[in-house]
């Protein structure tokens, strides 16, 4: 039965295709707006793409991670692919009403009437929860807003008019497919006249209010419908540990970036893909530390900014650039400590850092304008190879009584042991270089250090977007390595680690690098190396390193560590491994004041201390400090913060020899 004829027909001609050619205008508009943008590679490795689709989109794998919302989200994604043909059938009725038929009466097409009334069923569940959930429950991170409220309306009146029409056609024909509308023809019996107008008006709203959905969707936070699969796809493969090289810096015409048209098709089509769900602030440690910093905020302001002066960018018109426009803060730039939690949390792999690092290339190179304690780290970078400003000559006093000896002295070792600015200079830090170097040489680890020829990593420099400074650093350091013809490296820092593994490389480093976490799972595992003495049934919680767990997913080896010491009770926070809180001290903050909020360390401490551990394990420099100074600053004095390595030598050394 047709639900159009005559001039109704005609109405649905013109409304039908008058709504496709005003989607496909603003397609048209976003898509050249993609065109605007500064290029950027993603088109390597299709297979690996699209493993990632079918893992991330089709699979909702991010999403059902989240156990409050993930299993709604997927059953409304889910249901809304399986009825992309029930879609096509319904607008096809106003053509045809027969030309479906054939597959309808199949059994590949009852099969699939009884499952799309399985998700038409599931998406009303999914809606009504995710209403109750808005206006009941408010988890923290959602932020309620008419929009949502009108497009979940939508969806469910999509629903009840799937199920209308079902059911009146189930009374006229006396039969039908699926199990929805036998199930709801009783309660809408009524002669056929009355079924006939009923499946006629379901099915006038089921189409205007899919057209107006349609047509939303380019303009708001829902646009990721569309924009998903293509942000999945491009995602970038190497992980989020890697920031890229500005190419060719010695001819660049600009350094970082300012303005809307400065961002590459990929950061514009982040913006596109945001849904707000705000996932990526809930914990971030700057916007959960009450600082000027949202992810979420952020995406949210440049995309409004975009699409504002939409006309003006495709007409070639500059507009003002992003700060003096004030869309956005030069605090909330420097309130990011890289931690990758929004990156890790976002199920649409939405870029920050990178963006981020941008910003601060602009501020740094550019202008000139950087946090003042930022200053005197630079001083130190560039005059003493080292961010806390000290002597090259105290680099190696960390060794004095120590089995170590240096590559200048025997460069025929296995491994390279980087030890890293903070185990060089600072004296909470010096005693982990201390630990990992008797752990190795109990272990039997064929390796050696640089002494004073070691230099910072540069990983301050880079993260702080001084990218001159870095890569002057990374070419003397790449001179000092292939001239001892190093192949292996041992980090202690996950700074460091992450730096080695991931950035290097880009300009023509090639090192098998490990963070000595990695090097003691596997001398305990080996039985190399072996607690002798037991824990006195202490309670030990561990800090997972931002760098090192989300950046670079080694969770477990620092966990066998610890559950290799008998008599202890090793127990979780809520925020552990890939949730874990961040410790303030990346993306350069630890060399700068946190004068805004709350400190960020503080907060850790408070989630730390919901276990009531007797022991803080860290496995980084920059996290022991944090830790420490958190627990002094609360004067929390029952609690010992020791290094992962500090630990196991306490259990390996009998009577604390």
């Amino acid at each position: 039965m047709s639900p159009v004829n005559g001039s109704s027909f005609y109405l649905f001609v013109f409304i039908f295709f008058w709504a496709l050619m005003v989607f496909a205008f603003k397609i048209r508009n976003k898509f050249l707006l993609l065109r605007k943008a500064q290029p950027i590679d993603r088109f390597d490795q299709p297979w690996e793409r699209i493993k990632r689709v079918i893992k991330y989109v089709i699979g909702q794998n991010r999403i059902l991670k989240d156990k409050s919302g993930g299993l709604m989200h997927a059953f409304i994604f889910w249901g809304f692919s399986i009825l992309l043909l029930r879609t096509i059938i319904v607008f096809s009725w106003a053509f045809s009403e027969k030309f479906f038929e054939p597959f309808l009466n199949s059994t590949i097409g009852k099969l699939y009437s009884f499952v799309k009334d399985f998700f038409v069923l599931a998406v009303i569940i999914a809606v009504i929860y995710a209403i109750i959930r808005r206006a009941i429950i408010k988890p923290r991170r959602l932020e309620n807003s008419f929009e949502a409220y009108l497009v979940l309306f939508f969806i469910l009146t999509l629903m009840v008019t799937d199920i209308l029409m079902d059911s009146a056609l189930f009374g006229i024909k006396g039969s039908g497919e699926g199990f929805l509308g036998n199930l709801f023809y009783p309660i809408l019996k009524g002669n056929t006249s009355y079924l006939t107008s009923l499946f006629k008006t379901a099915w006038w709203i089921h189409v205007i209010t899919l057209l107006t959905f349609l047509n939303l969707l380019p303009g708001s936070k829902h646009f990721h419908v569309i924009t998903s699969i293509f942000n999945v796809y491009f995602q970038p493969l190497e992980g989020m540990g890697r920031i890229h090289r500005i190419e060719d810096i010695e001819n660049a015409e600009k350094f970082g970036k300012s303005e809307i048209t400065d961002l590459n098709w990929k950061q514009v089509l982040d913006l596109y893909s945001c849904t707000e769900c705000g996932r990526c602030h809930e914990f971030c440690p700057a916007t959960y530390t009450d600082k000027p910093l949202s992810p979420k905020r952020m995406n949210d302001v440049l995309k409004h900014y975009l699409y504002d002066h939409e006309d003006e960018i495709l007409n070639g018109k500059k507009v003002d650039d992003l700060f003096s426009a004030g869309v956005l803060n030069e605090d909330a730039i420097w309130d990011c400590t890289n931690c990758g939690f929004c990156e890790s949390r976002c199920p649409l792999f939405i870029e920050q850092i990178n963006r981020i690092l941008d910003f601060r290339r602009y501020l740094v190179l550019e202008e000139s304008r950087f946090p003042e304690e930022v200053i005197q780290m630079y001083k130190g970078l560039e005059t003493k190879n080292n961010p806390w400003n000290q002597s090259p000559a105290d680099r190696f006093k960390w060794a004095e009584g120590l089995e170590v000896k240096t590559l200048a002295e025997d460069y025929y070792v296995e491994y390279l042991l980087w030890v890293g600015c903070a185990c060089s200079y600072d004296e909470k830090s010096k005693k982990i270089a201390s630990a990992v170097v008797k752990l190795l040489n109990k272990g039997g680890v064929s390796f050696g250090v640089l002494g004073d020829e070691e230099g910072c990593c540069g990983d301050p420099a880079r993260r702080t977007g001084n990218e001159y400074l870095f890569e002057m650093m990374v070419e003397a350091n790449l001179e000092i390595l292939n001239q001892y013809k190093v192949k292996k490296i041992i980090t202690i820092c996950p700074h460091g680690y992450n730096i080695f593994k991931n950035e290097y490389p880009e300009f023509g480093a090639n090192f098998e690098v490990y963070h000595y976490t990695e090097i003691l799972a596997n001398l305990l595992e080996k039985g190399k190396l072996k607690p002798v003495k037991r824990g006195n049934g202490e309670k030990v919680t561990f800090h997972d390193p931002c760098f090192l767990g989300r950046h670079n997913d080694i969770f477990d080896e620092p966990r066998k560590v610890i559950e290799s010491i008998a008599g202890i009770e090793f127990v979780e926070p809520s925020l552990t491994r890939e949730k874990s809180f961040c410790c303030g001290g990346g993306g350069g903050r630890m060399f700068m004041e946190e004068n805004r909020g709350t400190r960020i360390n503080h907060k850790r401490i408070d989630n730390l201390m919901e276990v009531n551990p007797d022991k803080i394990i860290t496995s980084c420099p920059y996290c022991k400090t944090m830790i420490s100074d958190g627990l002094n600053e609360k004067s929390i004095e029952n609690v010992k913060n020791l290094d992962l390595a500090e630990f196991l030598l306490e259990s390996l050394e009998e009577n604390g020899e």
